[in-house]
């Protein structure tokens, strides 16, 4: 299952049943190891306003 987290200033995809939280760090389908923050999760009061990682969505596109 592919799905879309937001850390350090991009939406990166990843593939795995659960979203990282904050504070634990995921390898994105871009290959960059990114760190979530609790600004990254809507649910704790965060926003969604970061752009879509263009690499992530290439290998998402090409995996579906």
């Amino acid at each position: 299952m592919y799905r879309w987290q937001q850390a350090e200033g991009k939406r990166h995809a990843l593939e795995g049943p659960f979203p990282p939280r904050p504070d634990e760090s995921f390898v994105a389908l871009c290959g960059a190891e990114v760190t979530v923050a609790c600004s990254d999760v809507p649910q704790l009061g965060g926003h969604w306003f970061d752009p879509t990682c263009a690499e992530c969505n290439a290998v998402w596109l090409s995996r579906v």
